[in-house]
């Protein structure tokens, strides 16, 4: 049976990724996307209105690839009836066909342009995604849009871009065996930006996240000095919080998931301290951590025209040294003076 192939995606179904250039964002991105979600079938697609011409990836090279590249140009349209501009994460609207029985779709776009296309389909076998998937995918798709904007930025005054459902936080429960046994929020649901999205509630956290759930937790112990509360960036959009809880029946654990640095930070950034596009550019590969070689390569500089840029920002904030510099940008109105 062909279904049993495609249960989890392995190495041969990233390989389609490895043929977009080193510094287009849209590898990172898509590799941290299936890296938490585990699908049967993938597709990436963008237009040709922003810098290359169409382009199509897919997890498996379908027999007709002009078709189901018409069928993803179809589901951005159907999408945009919803929601004219800006980033999108929705049930996919087109049909899909056989074997697959749920679809979510992410449209990663600023409220200026579109930068591409992703659908996620699965199976039977996987079944519906979880709201624990659901979240991680909103987390990505609203980091994303800072990622990509801040590539692509033209000037020091473009939109700020944010997802009103990711600013109520979602704790999530677990004994200690890290089941979920509970996900709260202040509403008392989740309302995101993926209504038509039929979660079903998710019993364990996806691996990647449960793995660094677990390396926090590790030296816990029933002596509560040793329960102290942690955090890890498992990816480069993720923040993954710690913290133990008290029950009736002993300790649980509080998971909080938040997006990494991001935000607003590049509007108040160049507002604050008017960094030009490029000193932007700069620090939209910063926050995630990239080396100086990997910044060049991506912008097409050399190192040092990097380095001019980060000395620049250093200058005017005021910083004596990169670790001030960047906690400057991630809160650019504390100590300005």
């Amino acid at each position: 049976m062909e279904v049993d192939k495609r249960i989890r995606l392995d190495r041969s179904d990233l390989a389609p990724i490895q043929s977009l250039a080193e510094q287009d964002p849209a590898r990172g991105l898509i590799t941290e996307i299936l890296s938490v979600v585990r699908v049967s079938h993938w597709s990436f697609a963008r237009f040709g209105n922003n810098g290359p011409g169409d382009q199509m990836l897919s997890s498996e090279d379908p027999d007709d690839r002009r078709r189901e590249f018409e069928h993803l140009r179809e589901e951005l349209l159907l999408q945009r009836e919803r929601a004219t501009t800006g980033p999108r994460l929705a049930a996919t609207l087109t049909a899909f066909e056989e074997p697959y029985v749920s679809g979510v779709t992410l449209v990663f776009a600023d409220r200026r342009r579109e930068f591409g296309v992703l659908t996620l389909l699965r199976t039977d076998d996987l079944g519906p995604f979880t709201s624990l998937e659901i979240q991680a995918l909103a987390l990505a798709l609203d980091s994303s849009t800072d990622r990509l904007s801040g590539l692509t930025i033209a000037d020091a005054s473009h939109d700020q871009v944010s997802s009103a459902a990711l600013d109520q936080p979602v704790m999530h429960v677990l004994d200690r065996d890290l089941n979920v046994v509970l996900t709260w929020d202040a509403q008392g649901r989740r309302d995101a930006a993926t209504t038509a999205i039929r979660a079903r509630l998710a019993q364990r956290l996806p691996p990647i996240i449960e793995e660094t759930v677990r390396n926090l937790i590790s030296a816990w112990t029933s002596d509560p000095a040793t329960q102290h509360m942690g955090a890890a960036h498992p990816l480069p959009f993720l923040t993954v919080r710690t913290q133990p809880l008290s029950g009736p029946t002993g300790l649980f654990v509080g998971v909080l998931l938040q997006r990494a640095p991001g935000g607003s930070v590049f509007t108040k950034a160049a507002e604050a301290y008017k960094l030009s596009p490029r000193e932007l550019q700069t620090l939209a590969l910063m926050l995630p951590g990239a080396t100086l070689s990997e910044i060049a390569d991506q912008m097409q500089i050399t190192s040092s025209t990097v380095q001019d840029h980060i000395k620049s920002m250093i200058d005017k904030t005021g910083s004596r040294n990169r670790l001030e510099l960047v906690a400057k940008l991630l809160n650019p109105h504390r100590n300005t003076a």
